[in-house]
């Protein structure tokens, strides 16, 4: 990593405006209207290269992807964060409630828990501008939340691997030493429902049959099954996976 004794170098949080080109491509993919995915990765390479390049023209020390292979149908969205990661896992599986229909959750003492989207504080009073397309704060549409079925297992390592090698291409063809990319935090996802049913055995009645004593079915939000997860080469800011 760069350092820096004489000036504080510069950067920045990681999502950027897509432009037109990405925005159209984004959208003719996600209708089903195109199949040829030479061509969307072209547009996605060469947004990528643009971003890069400008960001050296605006004077940025490390630069970032954008995060423009989390698709995007809007120039400023800020779901993509982490709605790409739910096509780059399996064990989910689409839900029928947004995080703002999600039931609203109270902590207690002994436990703090991540409460619905429309029972945030800042949702409930800025309303307005987050519902505002044109407010720059807008998570954009807002698709129903996963649900987590079963064992989480990262899937996405040919997605990731085409991030880098388009990221790495970009920075040498601007001529920059070091870049960073982003993911997000498996905290973040705190608020996927699970409807896992969990099977506890009793060691004095072995057998598939006589075994189940008691079952536990949850529908409500939370990352339980985080257990399951098992090590995988998702980046993280500042890192590259060591093996992709």
């Amino acid at each position: 990593m760069r350092t820096s004794s004489g000036r504080i170098l510069t950067s920045h949080a990681g999502s950027l405006p897509r432009p037109d080109a990405l925005i159209e491509a984004n959208r003719a993919r996600e209708a089903g209207e195109t199949a040829d995915e030479g061509s969307y990765n072209s547009v996605l390479r060469q947004s990528v290269g643009d971003i890069v390049r400008h960001q050296r023209e605006l004077g940025i020390d490390i630069p970032g992807d954008g995060e423009l292979g989390k698709a995007t149908t809007q120039r400023i969205n800020y779901g993509p964060w982490w709605r790409y990661s739910f096509l780059r896992m399996s064990g989910l599986a689409p839900g029928s409630l947004t995080l703002y229909e999600l039931p609203p959750r109270q902590s207690g003492p002994d436990q703090v828990v991540l409460t619905s989207f429309a029972d945030r504080r800042d949702r409930t009073r800025f309303a307005a501008a987050y519902a505002d397309p044109a407010s720059g704060i807008t998570t954009g549409p807002r698709p129903p939340s996963p649900v987590c079925t079963g064992s989480l297992t990262y899937t996405g390592q040919q997605a990731i691997a085409a991030d880098i090698a388009n990221f790495k291409t970009a920075l040498a063809a601007a001529g920059v030493d070091e870049g960073f990319m982003t993911a997000v935090a498996p905290g973040s996802a705190y608020r996927i429902p699970n409807t896992i049913t969990r099977v506890t055995r009793s060691s004095s009645t072995p057998g598939p049959t006589r075994s189940a004593r008691s079952t536990r079915r949850s529908s409500m939000p939370g990352w339980s099954c985080s257990s399951t997860i098992r090590r995988s080469p998702i980046i993280g800011t500042w890192s590259i996976p060591s093996r992709v």
